[in-house]
């Protein structure tokens, strides 16, 4: 489908082609081919099987260093074609992002977390927005090519602040040139994105600070949003500022990284996962575990938990080696690997990204080229982060640990379906990612299949650290 909104959005042929249609031609052409892959909603009878877009998440961090929600867009490629575009356009774009949430019910999987929606104001009406659950939903509004006109978008902004929808804008450089009237509509709502790569310090508080002296009196305070922070300076800069909420890649940076430290035997970890790989007998590896009280203590504690609802408890090591098997030992001893003791914001994202990328994987399993292999696809996941959470190259560690061939020869950059897995799940994750649509037809999945499963892992990633078994 990618390909056709290509082709509909204008790029360049590499044949010859015939003399262009006129501009007046060609809008009603794309339009007509786009409402035939995603029909714009009417009534509220919009079938959300109908179509699938490839939609992008990416994490927000709160001021407790804790992710606070998700924002949900169509990928940075597909955005990038629609600036400029008419507002019919976006209306059809914005109805495909709206579709694909509404039918996977996100908010039973965030939880207490926040669904940032990106959206433009001229879908303020769409019946789609019904669909959604308003609480905890943010609609981000960034505008198109129609001037705003703030008497007519009040009362539609009030209406869904009223049904229980957060309200907020995204500024930058350009849009605030383009748009006079976006600045005092910001001031009135809840939350005021900024797009931060195009503004310096001096204007960012500038901005901040026109915002507040706009704001209605006796409102709460603007919560704010520093988006595209690519370094660690980036965001303590906006953290001094005051700002509520962050977006970008400053998590993942390998820049002045230090690994944390944990109450885990990590070396002991290592040496039970090539034990388990070299098939030794259970009663080495339950000798090796018992002389460590804190891996003893967490193995049972697991075993012995409410998620697992055995009839009676667990209480030798012998006992649980038997119970779990060695491939779900295999598993949850590298699970142990991301226990951290104090975890800072780095560390607290980086596990719940690995998780999120590892239940992926594993739900990535058995589906079109991929092999039925759950448990090797979810440790190719976990493993595929661990140099940002050690600090160690990633090819160091798969030296250490003796990995199924395929796991290792995937994490080194070999070719072949798990490579082609892996760079599926981390393009799907990086907004700016232009091969979602190739690797997804290498691995024999459409886009529905990509944003289900994305969903899917990041509620199994949330449930598996609130219920500390990671």
């Amino acid at each position: 489908m990618l390909e056709y909104l290509r082709r509909l959005l204008g790029s360049p042929r590499s044949s010859a082609a015939p003399a262009p249609p006129s501009p007046q031609v060609r809008s009603r052409q794309q339009f007509e081919a786009l409402e035939r892959i995603a029909p714009l909603s009417r009534a509220g009878t919009a079938d959300a099987s109908d179509s699938a877009s490839f939609v992008r998440r990416e994490p927000v961090l709160g001021r407790d260093e804790r992710i606070a929600g998700y924002t949900f867009n169509l990928q940075d490629q597909l955005q990038s074609r629609l600036q400029g575009k008419q507002d019919l356009q976006l209306k059809v774009y914005d109805d495909l992002l709206l579709r694909s949430l509404a039918s996977l019910g996100i908010h039973s999987l965030l939880g207490h977390r926040l669904a940032f929606v990106g959206l433009s104001p001229v879908s303020l009406d769409n019946t789609l927005l019904r669909r959604l659950p308003a609480s905890g939903t943010v609609l981000m509004l960034k505008p198109g090519r129609q001037p705003l006109a703030p008497d007519q978008l009040q009362p539609r902004l009030q209406a869904l602040r009223e049904a229980g929808f957060g309200i907020g804008w995204v500024l930058g450089a350009r849009l605030l040139a383009d748009h006079p009237a976006l600045t005092a509509l910001a001031a009135q709502s809840d939350y005021v994105q900024f797009q931060t790569a195009g503004l310096d310090g001096l204007q960012l508080d500038t901005l901040r600070r026109e915002l507040a002296r706009q704001r209605p009196a006796g409102a709460p305070a603007l919560r704010l949003m520093a988006q595209e922070l690519g370094a660690y300076e980036e965001f303590h800069l906006c953290f001094k500022m005051g700002f509520d909420y962050f977006l970008g890649d400053f998590i993942t940076s390998r820049e002045d990284w230090h690994p944390p430290r944990s109450e885990i035997n990590r070396a002991l970890t290592f040496k039970l996962l090539n034990l388990l790989r070299e098939e030794a007998p259970p009663k080495d590896i339950a000798q090796q575990i018992a002389a460590d009280p804190v891996m003893t203590f967490k193995l049972l504690r697991y075993l012995n938990s409410p998620a697992i609802g055995l009839p009676s408890p667990v209480a030798t090591i012998d006992a649980a080696l038997q119970l779990l098997g060695r491939e779900r030992f295999f598993r949850w001893l590298s699970l142990l690997l991301f226990d951290i003791r104090q975890a800072g914001f780095r560390e607290r994202l980086l596990a719940e990204q690995a998780l999120t990328r590892a239940y992926f994987l594993e739900g990535l399993a058995g589906q079109g080229q991929v092999p039925d292999h759950p448990d090797e696809l979810f440790i190719l996941g976990l493993f595929s982060m661990l140099d940002l959470l050690l600090g160690q190259p990633l090819a160091r560690i798969v030296q250490d640990t003796r990995l199924p061939d395929a796991v290792q020869q995937a994490l080194l950059g070999a070719p072949g379906i798990h490579h082609d897995a892996l760079a599926l799940a981390r393009a799907s994750e990086n907004p700016q990612s232009g091969d979602l649509e190739n690797l997804a037809t290498a691995c024999g999945v459409d886009a529905r299949q990509v944003l289900q499963l994305g969903i899917d892992a990041l509620g199994k990633a949330y449930a598996t650290l609130e219920a500390g078994q990671a």
